[in-house]
């Protein structure tokens, strides 16, 4: 065998791995999240956006239990060792490939998890003690909103109320949701592939010599994103239809949300 063809990459073959029920839950995530964090002073549309955020990542988390391969929690949980490994490969340039998520990203939609289920579960606290409304009614008593627990800081007495900690968490959660889609860029530009483009079609590409491609069903390359991934390569493929969705899809809607909110009765 020639040294040509031995440093010849894998050939890249298109496999279906998110099904629309992620893909739509992935979405909707994406619309609720950016209008109750920015519209977070329209009630109740912050709080009927936050119930549906809490409601799939519940259902995500039976779905990661007893889904299809791709979605279980199990196909995407690596050692420290791995995500530490996978992290400087990434910036070397020659990361692992995978078709579920990378090391990384898993360790981010845990986080997600983790962050968005907090923030909503205080949220629901907050609302209960603030405005006896929400789930919880009048359960949570009203001094919690300003004075939930008091600690010591330096010698200092620091009153915390139900309002810091959800703000601190909301913040802690845009934060993750920001360094999951510039993570999501950078895969894009380090393995060549479209991350947006599978959760838009459910599509991604894998090496053909993938031992886990066996549990996949392979099928065309969509041809949309081929034609653009083709003219201007992936990443900028990824720029475009990122500021496509925020500007032509989520902006207007968000602010059509806001304009109806003043019609929703409140709960």
């Amino acid at each position: 065998m020639s040294e040509q063809e031995t440093n010849t990459p894998p050939k890249r073959v298109f496999v279906k791995v998110w099904n629309p029920l992620i893909r739509i839950g992935h979405w909707v995530m994406v619309l609720c999240f950016a209008a109750l964090y920015i519209k977070a002073s329209k009630f109740p549309l912050h709080a009927y956006a936050a119930y549906i955020i809490m409601g799939y990542m519940c259902f995500r988390i039976i779905y990661g239990l007893v889904g299809p391969r791709a979605v279980r929690f199990w196909t995407f949980i690596y050692s420290p060792k791995t995500m530490i490994k996978y992290g400087i490969d990434s910036v070397v340039g020659h990361p692992m490939h995978t078709i579920s998520h990378n090391p990384l990203g898993g360790l981010m939609v845990f986080g997600l998890l983790f962050a968005m289920l907090g923030t909503g579960a205080l949220g629901i606290m907050l609302y209960s003690s603030g405005q006896e409304l929400g789930p919880l009614g009048n359960m949570v008593p009203s001094e919690w909103e300003d004075e939930f627990f008091t600690m010591t800081v330096f010698g200092q007495d620091l009153v915390v109320g139900l309002k810091d900690l959800h703000i601190f968490c909301g913040n802690v959660a845009a934060s993750l949701v920001t360094c999951h889609l510039l993570g999501t860029l950078w895969a894009t530009a380090v393995h060549k592939s479209g991350h947006v483009i599978g959760m838009i079609t459910g599509v991604k590409d894998a090496m053909a010599d993938d031992p886990e491609l066996k549990h996949y069903k392979q099928v065309p390359a969509p041809r949309f994103a081929k034609n653009l991934s083709d003219s201007v390569g992936p990443a900028i493929t990824e720029v475009i239809l990122v500021s496509g969705i925020l500007i032509c899809l989520v902006w207007p809607l968000i602010e059509l949300f806001g304009w109806i909110n003043k019609f929703i009765p409140s709960y």
